[in-house]
């Protein structure tokens, strides 16, 4: 028996002995079940082990990453992993949710001319595309060049002494402007980055991942970038606190299995994805690819100087209607306490 379904036959047993206790949400069993929601991509494949091997009374569904939000503050997730600015905003605004852990810490780089910008002082005069305005990748590019002084302007063309932005919905939507050299440089999440990469080189240009953001953000602000966050809702953290525990010791134990199993991991993603919705996930992953997602479980209490000093940064961004990114830093309540 492997250790993920060890933890999960211990997970049973506690939650078993939680229902006779009266410690327990019930169901006609004496166990309820639990459904955990994920965006596509790398936080999926946080959760692929688990996915793979099946998880003790637990239902995966991996959604498009436009409605994770409203399937945690619509209730439908028990559990859900997400982005941590989004979960941020949600229990501002009242939704009574826990952040237990850090699972992705960053999965964005810029692609761009093989040997092309090595610094982003190198990236002024050019003209850069991002995925999502007023979204993570966007926000995150600005907090960098905020810090580093650079400005940035949203153009098609070429702004001396400032970087041009350019905005797409995704990574695919960039990709026909990288190639026929509308933008100098993709800012894209993996596995896009990758594919671009693999995809759009030809013998006259060679495209490669010239700058690691994530690298970028521990320069710049001496700390680990928060990417995407395990919350679940406050009453399951309460009547469930073993199942919590362990789901949570699970998640870790499972930290590295899909760099080790691509093939496995985005099989489990792929058939854990709800109806109607096509997974982005290329059929084959490379090691070296899974592992630029930067995915690791880091519990709230040791994640949580990294996530309020990110959540400090977002209350000084604005968004074009002129307010605040994130009205103010989470309490202490939104964290989960650490266990004995």
């Amino acid at each position: 028996m492997n250790k993920l379904k060890k933890l999960a036959c211990f997970a049973a047993a506690t939650a078993a002995v939680g229902a006779l206790t009266g410690c327990a949400d019930e169901t006609t069993d004496g166990i309820r079940s639990f459904s955990v929601y994920m965006p596509d991509g790398a936080p999926a494949l946080a959760v692929s082990a688990l996915m793979h091997d099946g998880y003790y009374a637990t239902d995966f569904t991996v959604v498009q990453a436009s409605t994770i939000s409203a399937r945690v503050s619509g209730g439908d997730a028990d559990l859900a992993i997400m982005p941590v600015n989004a979960a941020a905003t949600l229990y501002n605004g009242g939704k009574k949710i826990k952040l237990l852990s850090v699972n992705t810490h960053g999965n964005l780089y810029f692609v761009g001319a093989e040997g092309g910008a090595a610094t982003l002082d190198e990236l002024k005069g050019k003209k850069v595309g991002v995925i999502g305005r007023g979204q993570v990748p966007d926000l995150t590019l600005k907090m960098l060049l905020d810090e580093a002084g650079i400005e940035s302007v949203e153009s098609s063309e070429s702004v001396s002494n400032k970087i041009a932005l350019t905005y797409g919905a995704d990574g695919p939507s960039l990709l026909p402007l990288l190639k026929q050299d509308k933008i100098d440089y993709a800012f894209l999440a993996e596995p896009a980055a990758s594919t671009a990469v693999k995809n759009l080189s030809t013998e006259q240009k060679k495209l490669a991942i010239v700058m690691d953001a994530q690298q970028l953000w521990r320069d710049a602000f001496d700390g680990e970038y928060p990417q995407a966050c395990l919350v679940a809702k406050t009453e399951v953290v309460e009547k469930n606190p073993e199942y919590v525990k362990w789901f949570l010791r699970a998640l870790e134990n499972s930290d590295g299995w899909a760099e080790d199993n691509a093939a496995a991991a985005i099989a489990a993603v792929k058939a854990n994805t709800e109806k109607g919705v096509q997974s982005t996930l290329p059929d084959a992953l490379a090691r070296d690819v899974i592992a630029r997602c930067n995915i690791k479980t880091t519990y709230a209490w040791d994640a949580k100087a990294d996530l309020d000093a990110y959540f400090q940064k977002l209350t000084g961004m604005q968004t074009e209607l002129g307010t605040a990114v994130l009205s103010k830093v989470p309490d202490a309540g939104f964290y989960l306490d650490a266990w004995n």
